[in-house]
Order: C-alpha cells, then structure tokens, then sequence
C-alpha cells in the first residue's frame, strides 16, 4: 500500500494572482509548471469534465507566463525564434509560435500576441524560454528588452462563455474574432481579452495585467455566472485528447519536430527572414520524418487510470514507438491515446499493442482530432 502523497506549498514555488480563490472554491491538487502551482482537479477529472461541458468554468493558468520582446528589433527577434511567419499576424491578433533549437527540436510551444508594432508576448508552456529569449538578444545583439511582463491569463470555458464574458464585459465579446484580443480596463482592473484557450470547447483568456487584482477579478466572474451554472476548474486530460491538444514536455519534447507531431504546416521555409532550425527543418522536409505522432483507440473497458510514464508500443512482439498519453472519454464512451510511431505503422488501422505495466493493451491507430473545435450558438 502507498501513503497518501502531499504537495507542500512554500515560497520558493510561486502563487498565481487567482491562488487563494482556487483554495477558496476548493482545489483538491496540484502540480508545479513554470516554477508555479497549477490547480489540476477540484471533484475529481470526470467530475471536473462534466461541469465544464454543462456550464461555465474558470481555470487559473497563470503558470502561463509571459515573455514580453519590446524595442525596435522586436519584430526581428520574434521572428527569429520561431518558424512561424510572424508578418502575417496583425497588432490585436495571435498566433500559435513555437520556439525550435537549432535542430528542428521543440524547445516550447507558446501562443504569440502581438500587443503593437514594437511589442509582442509569448505565453509559454513548462520550461525557462525567458532565459533563451534573452540569451539570443544578447548574442545577436538585437535592440530589444526581453523580460516577464506583469500579466497572469485566467481562462473562461464551456459552452456558456460567451453568455458570462457578455454579461460582465458587453455585447461586443460576441464580435470577437478567434485568435484575436482586446485590451479592456473593467473596473480599475487592466487585461487583456482574448477569444482562445486551452480546449476545443468555447473558451475566452483574459491575461491580468496587476497582480493583486487577481481574486477580485475571479469573483466578478463568479459572482456574474451563478445562474450560468459556473464552476472551478484546470486544464482537463479527457477535453485535450479530445480535441487533439498537445502537452509540450508530456506528449512531445525537445527531441521532437514539427514534421512528427503534425505541425508542418505552421513552418515557412519560404521566408527571407532567418529563423532557429531552418536549415534542419529542410533537411527533415526533404527526408522525411522517421516518426509521427498519432492517436489510437484503446479497446476494453474504460481506463481509470492515467500513465505516469511512457508505455511502449509493440507490433508483432517488436518495439515500434511509444504511448504517451491516455484516458477514457465519457462522450466519445472510447479510450483515447496518443502514440509516437515509426513511420512505418503510423498508419490509420494499424493494429498496436501497449505495454502497460500490469497487462497488454489491444488498441488500433486513428487521425486526430476525435472533436473539432466548439462554436458560438
């Protein structure tokens, strides 16, 4: 038998601004990402997945740090980090921008906002990318200020979003475009609004400017969604299977690129600019990955448990990838995975096998996503 685990809070891990309204409304664990304390469960995973698909919930993700690049270069090292084509993104628009090493690796995946013209922020998964970003500005001597700026996303998601950001913020949320923001000052309290999140369910992120601001804004909202069915919550396993969401660090990592995990059409090796890893990436291109990353759908009963390690993959007693991630969905009623296979078997059809610690797992490869993305009513 296993004693019951505890996770210690202490001052060298970070609190986010919305830390004590998550004690307050009852968060029952945590995880630590970006030297933060992140909420991951309140009832429970199913029970969390089932409140947020009948109503409105807020997650704290604060541990979404920021990195701020501002100064006449700007442009210039934004663009160098990552193989996006960043031209294309207009001030008030997003855009998905991960940062690649000099090999095509991922070294993070963050979503880029244009704030102006000679300022951008990165909202960046688990890892120290503000020590690389200023590492290159040194090195390459680009004129630009690279730091954290004081800004701290909290999220709005399920299908009555739009309903709540409407009732407390006005009628033009409905106007805002996917991937597109707003800087908003309500009620002395500055942020950021943007329409996307981390689901494929209806979801808003509203990126705090003030940190001490944190729980009045989180009780706003709460008090104004009461009769929209409002609910804690966090990132949620069973919502990002479903809509085909990759974890940077748990479903791929630096010794993956973008040909593997299907975001080759995020990199433009037609650029002028120069970016980090583009010479690699043609060299992927021209030969092709070696592996990919799939999903898979595992048969049985549904899985109650959640992988703490990678299990390997196996076709024929032979070792030909790996699971990553798995879980079972109430709505879909499948076991739902992810698998990094040699390219040979990342095939929809493929029957596989997992080697789970305790049994042997049949499952047979699919495309992803298993759900697109939810729209406004």
């Amino acid at each position: 038998m296993f004693k019951t685990s505890q996770l210690v809070f202490n001052p060298r891990v970070r609190k986010s601004p919305f830390f004590l309204s998550t004690i307050k409304h009852g968060a029952s664990a945590f995880t630590i990402y970006n030297h933060m304390y992140l909420p991951i469960s309140y009832e429970g995973v199913i029970e969390d997945y089932n409140n947020v698909l009948n109503g409105v919930q807020l997650w704290d993700v604060g541990v979404e740090r920021q990195i701020q690049i501002k100064g006449p270069d700007a442009e210039a090292l934004s663009q160098f980090l990552t193989p996006r084509d960043i031209k294309k993104c207009a001030v008030g628009q997003a855009m998905y921008a991960p940062f690649l090493d000099f090999n095509g690796g991922f070294l993070n995946d963050p979503v880029m906002l244009k704030i102006s013209e000679d300022c951008y922020w990165f909202s960046i998964a688990d890892g120290d990318s503000l020590l690389w970003a200023q590492a290159l500005a040194a090195g390459y001597k680009f004129d630009v200020v690279v730091d954290e700026p004081d800004v701290s996303p909290l999220q709005v998601q399920g299908p009555n979003s739009a309903k709540l950001m409407s009732k407390v913020f006005g009628d033009w949320i409905d106007d805002l475009g996917f991937y597109k923001f707003k800087e908003v000052n309500h009620k002395g309290i500055p942020m950021v609004i943007a329409r996307m999140g981390y689901s494929r369910e209806l979801c808003y992120e509203l990126f705090l400017q003030d940190h001490s601001k944190g729980d009045e804004l989180w009780e706003i909202l709460w008090e104004a969604g009461k009769d929209l069915n409002i609910s804690p919550g966090g990132p949620n396993i069973i919502l990002r299977l479903e809509g085909g969401i990759l974890s940077y660090g748990g479903d791929f990592d630096r010794s993956n690129n973008p040909f593997e995990v299907g975001l080759e059409w995020m990199i433009d090796l037609n650029q002028e600019d120069d970016f980090i890893g583009k010479e690699a990436l043609r060299e992927i291109k021209f030969k092709g990955p070696s592996r990919k990353l799939m999903g898979a759908e595992i048969g049985g009963d549904p899985i109650n448990y959640s992988n703490q390690e990678h299990f390997p993959v196996l076709v024929d007693g032979e070792i030909i990838g790996s699971m990553n991630t798995m879980t079972y969905s109430p709505r879909l009623e499948k076991n739902l995975s992810y698998v990094f296979l040699d390219i040979k078997y990342a095939k929809v059809g493929q029957e596989i096998v997992i080697s789970a610690p305790d049994e042997d797992l049949k499952a047979k490869v699919v495309d992803i996503p298993w759900l697109k993305r939810a729209r406004k009513n």
